[in-house]
């Protein structure tokens, strides 16, 4: 039990206390060492008072999404008019640069090429027939160019042979023999006068009797003979004359006859040269009609294909089909309209927030996009700044008809609605990835269209106390 006349304090302190010498001391309570640690922990409350008012902490929202290149939207128009036949395409498909989404009957285009065909088919068949024709015309008129061309080229030979002989032999050997006539006609017109005077003198002698009649009549024969003679050596002159122009026109004759046989020759060169020419003419004419044909049936099918066929002049995602199969369409008419992928541009990050997070982000954040193909905590995330955010929560077609993969708006809006956000990626020219990352300069990878990712927006920032009063947020209005 307690005691109450048991003293708790030593009798040497009470005395000490109790000396009058000693009341006007203070009485020491904590020592001065304590002091430390409890002007530390008054400095830390201090610092995190003033960090818990003042400092500030970011609220991260965070969603998925995909690259894409921007896209716009245009029409899909008939490139003429028809009967649109096999129409290829329904909301939501991809479709790539020059792929034919639907055709238009051309019966016009059809007859008009099925003719020229036809045409080709024809002259191909007569081309053929005529070159067996033209060939075994050829051979023949070359086989008997080439009989003519051997007999001209033996009479020119056989008569080339002749002309030294008609010349040499002919002309020589009548003016040999005109020298020899002359000669005896000289001789005989020398010998002429002679036998006249012998012939006088007889008859002389025959007057005065001194010879008889026979020695006259002898004497006036030989006058005569003589006379008779050199009549027929004259008349074998102009003879020779005679047949010296005859040798003359024979020679001319023979040198005339080379020359029209050399003449005949020539022609037959030509005659080929112009078979030749006339088997050129006729091949080129065939070869440049059947060309003229290629060409109507190339621009024909050219022509056809491009008003026959409906291609996608984009890469892109079929957002509406305005026509049906069976449907007559006209020149320029809207058959459909797709979101065009715009592969010049550069790549576009689409985000899908829940409705919550999304709400709270606004174009002209910052926003950090993250492929799924990097790490976050090496490389960071790519800068990018938001450039829209929808109203109101895309639906499930809508994210398809923008994306194209159904699975992949599965995943990415498992958790309910969602807020569709679009970023723009800042450009890093010295960078591998040609982005600006966060944290480095990026890996060396090529970023391309349709790589998954996480984004991560800084949607405000918190003063640390309001988390433990939120009430005073509330109506100071500090953040």
């Amino acid at each position: 039990m307690f005691n109450p006349n048991r003293n708790v304090f030593r009798k040497e302190s009470l005395e000490r206390l109790s000396s009058p010498e000693r009341l006007d001391q203070l009485m020491q309570v904590v020592r001065p060492k304590t002091w430390i640690p409890l002007a530390a922990l008054g400095g830390l409350l201090t610092i995190g008072l003033g960090w818990s008012i003042f400092g500030r902490i970011p609220m991260t929202v965070a969603g998925q999404g995909v690259l894409i290149y921007p896209r716009r939207v245009t029409s899909l128009q008939s490139p003429s008019a028809g009967q649109l036949q096999n129409l290829r395409i329904k909301v939501g498909d991809v479709v790539k640069k020059g792929d034919v989404i639907a055709t238009i009957d051309q019966p016009e285009l059809k007859k008009q090429l099925q003719q020229q065909q036809a045409k080709l088919t024809e002259l191909l068949a007569q081309g053929e027939d005529a070159n067996q024709l033209q060939q075994q015309r050829i051979a023949s008129e070359t086989t008997s160019i080439e009989q003519q061309r051997r007999n001209l080229t033996q009479r020119i030979a056989n008569a080339e042979e002749l002309t030294p002989v008609l010349k040499d032999k002919g002309l020589t050997s009548l003016e040999v023999q005109r020298q020899n006539l002359q000669q005896r006609l000289r001789d005989a017109q020398a010998l002429k006068p002679v036998l006249k005077e012998r012939l006088d003198n007889r008859r002389q002698l025959y007057k005065d009797q001194y010879v008889t009649e026979d020695l006259v009549l002898q004497a006036e024969q030989q006058y005569l003979d003589q006379n008779a003679q050199i009549a027929n050596i004259q008349a074998q002159l102009k003879e020779l004359d005679t047949r010296e122009a005859e040798a003359q026109r024979s020679y001319l004759e023979n040198l005339s006859l080379i020359a029209e046989l050399r003449s005949q020759l020539r022609e037959l060169d030509s005659r080929q040269t112009s078979v030749a020419q006339q088997t050129f003419e006729a091949n080129l004419s065939r070869k440049n009609q059947i060309n003229e044909l290629q060409r109507a049936i190339a621009q024909l099918t050219l022509q056809l294909k491009n008003q026959s066929q409906i291609v996608s002049p984009y890469s892109g995602r079929v957002l509406e089909v305005s026509a049906v199969d069976g449907q007559l369409v006209s020149m320029g008419l809207r058959v459909g309209v797709i979101a065009a992928e715009n592969e010049s541009g550069s790549l576009e990050g689409i985000t899908y927030f829940s409705i919550g997070d999304g709400k709270k982000v606004k174009p002209g954040m910052q926003i950090q996009i993250t492929p799924q193909t990097v790490k976050r905590e090496r490389f960071g995330g790519i800068i990018a700044k938001v450039k829209s955010v929808s109203p109101f929560p895309v639906t499930q077609a809508g994210a398809v008809a923008l994306l194209g993969n159904e699975e992949l708006v599965k995943g990415l809006s498992a958790q309910g609605p969602m807020l569709e956000i679009t970023a723009e990626l800042q450009p890093g020219a010295g960078n591998f990835s040609g982005y600006e990352w966060s944290s480095s300069k990026g890996p060396d990878l090529k970023i391309t269209p349709g790589t998954t990712t996480i984004a991560r927006v800084v949607v405000e920032e918190r003063a640390p106390i309001t988390f433990l009063l939120p009430i005073l947020r509330s109506y100071t209005g500090v953040y």
